[in-house]
């Protein structure tokens, strides 16, 4: 065999495997916060975010890494710039196309059954153009049993993937959901890969292009700088909506201290009066020497000297005020 799709073994599916998931994870919780905002900038804000997620790093940087591990035995592989650039952005564009379909407006099968063929239709363009960014000293060929297998997976793929950004909610839902979607481009992408073979030339001795090495240490910052970026932004989202204030704690009256020394009182004690348990002066003990207090004070007005000896008299029992000084 020529050529081989594990050069290091399974570090290279592996750490593809991880992106898929953690760019699907990401995006389908953009999603969710997409859904709960109102059409607007919010809405197309984290529909954007969805997109990079899902297409820059879910399904791209997946498709780099595992580019990573192709090697022809005994020759150089080396990428044209431009093209896998190219690559890059028709698989954010593809899927930026199909979450605005279904994630603008009110969500709907139908919406789904458009959105999806179209977004795994671009899904295959951004693989297949990756591949055409190959250059190796020979040709490529393809097997078309197995090249219509990966654009059936596709077209599968990313229809689910839109059914699970437009009604899937819960963390558990989105864990499974990444991990179905993870699975899905993974392997598209190998079954793509298995379709091709490779026919080498003996008179090429060098081939034009980046060494993929060089641009693995770069893409990785980046892809990693998103990540982070995205992580941020989803677990710093308090949502748009306005904070419903939350209801006062209720203020419970602590109870006045009664005096020093005033007698208990209980509410089913009919004998005692409320003003008898707040002031001892009010007691049976107490009465006679208000009453004398009372009377003997001096005031300056008669009228106000009557009232205090009405006041005196009703507790003493008095019938008629003593003569006036």
């Amino acid at each position: 065999m020529t050529h081989s799709h594990f050069a290091y073994g399974w570090v290279n599916p592996l750490m593809g495997f991880g992106f898929a998931l953690a760019g699907s994870f990401l995006g389908l919780t953009c999603m969710v916060l997409a859904r709960n905002l109102p059409s607007g900038r919010a809405r197309v804000r984290w529909l954007t975010f969805a997109s990079l997620a899902i297409g820059g790093t879910g399904i791209w940087m997946m498709h780099f890494i595992a580019m990573i591990g192709f090697t022809v035995k005994g020759n150089n592989v080396k990428y044209d710039l431009g093209i896998t650039a190219l690559s890059l952005v028709m698989s954010i564009v593809s899927v930026a196309f199909g979450l605005f379909v279904v994630g603008q407006g009110k969500p709907s099968i139908a919406k789904i059954a458009i959105g999806g063929p179209l977004t795994g239709l671009g899904v295959v363009v951004m693989h297949y153009t990756g591949m055409a960014a190959v250059n190796i000293p020979g040709s490529i060929h393809y097997d078309l049993v197995w090249v219509g297998a990966s654009v059936a997976i596709a077209l599968v793929a990313a229809t689910v993937a839109l059914f699970f950004t437009t009604w899937v909610r819960g963390r558990g839902s989105l864990v499974a959901a990444s991990v179905i979607m993870a699975i899905a481009v993974c392997g598209m992408h190998y079954t793509g890969m298995f379709s091709i073979s490779v026919t080498l030339r003996t008179d090429v001795n060098s081939v034009p292009g980046v060494d993929p090495l060089l641009l693995l240490i770069p893409i990785l910052v980046l892809a990693t700088a998103v990540l982070i970026g995205l992580i941020v932004g989803v677990l710093g989202e308090k949502d748009d909506k306005p904070v419903e204030a939350e209801p006062a704690p209720a203020v419970v009256e602590e109870p006045t201290p009664a005096l020093v020394g005033a007698p208990a009182s209980s509410f089913w004690d009919s004998d005692t009066k409320p003003d008898e348990a707040a002031d001892p002066r009010l007691t049976e003990r107490g009465r006679p020497m208000l009453a004398a207090r009372l009377a003997d004070r001096p005031h300056p007005l008669p009228r106000q000297r009557e009232r205090d000896w009405e006041t005196s008299a009703e507790f003493n029992g008095f019938e008629e005020p003593p003569a006036r000084r």
